[in-house]
């Protein structure tokens, strides 16, 4: 009987270890393509400020093109894939167009696009890479993230950036004087740096941004003077100082505005008196209002 048991088993296992394997494993280092293609935007492109003859200062972007720079990341595990990000510009036949191979796994993809100046820092880490512009002076700026998963075969897939920064628009609705020369707020708490996963670094680096421009002669005597920025910490509020000045530097008015916020894809608009009601100039109150459809005109930009 135990004879009999034991041949049982041994049939057992020579059927089961013949067993033809059906599965095909990927060989060991293999690796697939992947192919993404930068198509649009969802955000919308073209003037920013609404203007009105010589009373509006030149718009922050150039509509005609969205981004000048393309930056590609790939990481798996939080961990960069290739040592290095790839950069495109626009000068490039091939703009938009990634191509990649990777060995099956999950990653995270994240796009980065903006205009000439903007750079990223890459230190192999989804948790340590960011990007920025010079002196915190952000412009228009596009982020996307999002994960694939690589079998046994490539992908192609379209990405759609999302605009990650915002705009303040300062709108100074009484009467510019005749000594007025130059208009400047400063923001103190401008972003130095947002992160590879478009998020706000925590402790946040922030710096003071100022902006300063001189007012066109055509806006002297009119009122709804309108100058506009972008905008990069859409996390945090921050306090916006707005200050008119004579050709000989001294101030004509000053008003302080606190807890502003600013979100991704929104125009916040500061609006008031800065000239004109009782004084002092500084107790002039300034209205805040949101835009969420950031203008009327819609210009998809593709490549």
């Amino acid at each position: 009987m135990r004879k009999a048991v034991f041949l049982l088993a041994m049939m057992a296992m020579i059927f089961f270890s013949c067993k033809k394997d059906h599965s095909k494993p990927t060989p060991a280092g293999k690796k697939y393509p992947v192919t993404f293609n930068v198509t649009n935007f969802t955000s919308k492109q073209s003037n920013f400020a609404v203007k009105h003859g010589a009373n509006s200062l030149a718009d922050t972007v150039n509509a005609s093109g969205a981004i000048d720079i393309l930056y590609y990341a790939v990481y798996s595990g939080g961990m960069g894939v290739h040592g290095v990000v790839t950069k495109q510009d626009s000068s490039m036949a091939n703009f938009g167009m990634i191509t990649d191979s990777l060995p099956p796994g999950q990653y995270q993809v994240v796009f980065i696009g903006g205009k000439k100046e903007v750079t990223e820092v890459y230190s192999g880490r989804t948790a340590a890479d960011r990007f920025s512009y010079p002196d915190n002076r952000w412009q228009d700026t596009f982020w996307d993230e999002f994960s694939i998963t690589i079998g046994n075969s490539g992908i192609s897939q379209n990405v759609t950036l999302k605009r990650i920064v915002g705009k303040l628009e300062l709108d100074i609705t009484d009467n510019i004087p005749a000594n007025a020369d130059s208009l400047v707020f400063a923001v103190d708490t401008e972003a130095t740096t947002l992160l590879n996963d478009g998020a706000f670094p925590f402790p946040p680096p922030s710096g003071t941004v100022t902006y300063s421009e001189k007012i066109p002669a055509g806006a002297i005597g009119h009122a709804n003077f309108r100058m506009d920025r972008i905008i990069g910490n859409t996390f945090n509020p921050f306090t916006v100082t707005i200050t008119c000045k004579d050709a000989s530097n001294a101030i004509i008015a000053t008003a302080t505005v606190n807890s502003v916020s600013v979100h991704a894809n929104e125009k916040t608009i500061l609006s008031g008196n800065l000239f004109s009601g009782p004084p002092p100039a500084n107790s002039q109150s300034f209205t805040v209002k949101v835009d969420t459809a950031w203008n009327s005109t819609v210009n998809q930009q593709g490549f």
